[in-house]
């Protein structure tokens, strides 16, 4: 169930893959060989799976732009109840495949640290509104 529009973003030489995916190709294929043992599922006599290839498209192309699985179901055409399960699984791969290279907070001082971090980083409604007068 090779998705055509992810194969034909593969093949573009003029980074349309690194916009749609937040990544490089390189890291794209690296972050698919370590999770695609973790994330494969079967054929059935029913169904078709879903390729390791387009779980991990859709779970970076959510976590890349925060949209809704109704609207990426238009683009994958995988239902939004199947994506509701791939994300979180796929989500959990990456997360332990990828354990000794990443972090993660382990306290709630540390994760109120980073929210920190990212509140002092975006302005508010009222500072933008003040630039764009500026």
């Amino acid at each position: 169930m090779e998705h055509i529009q992810l194969r034909e973003l593969l093949m573009e030489p003029g980074g349309e893959f690194e916009n749609f995916t937040r990544m490089s190709l390189a890291n794209f294929e690296y972050l698919l060989n370590i999770v695609s043992p973790m994330i494969s599922k079967k054929d059935t006599s029913m169904r078709q799976a879903i390729t390791p290839k387009i779980r991990l498209a859709i779970t970076l192309r959510y976590l890349a732009t925060g949209d809704s699985f109704k609207s990426l179901h238009y683009l994958f055409k995988v239902s939004s109840e199947i994506m509701s399960r791939i994300v979180p699984e796929v989500c959990a791969a990456l997360n332990e495949a990828l354990k000794d290279e990443i972090k993660m907070p382990s306290t709630t001082d540390e994760w109120i640290e980073i929210e920190k971090g990212f509140r002092d980083n975006f302005p508010t409604p009222l500072e933008q509104s003040t630039e764009n007068m500026l």
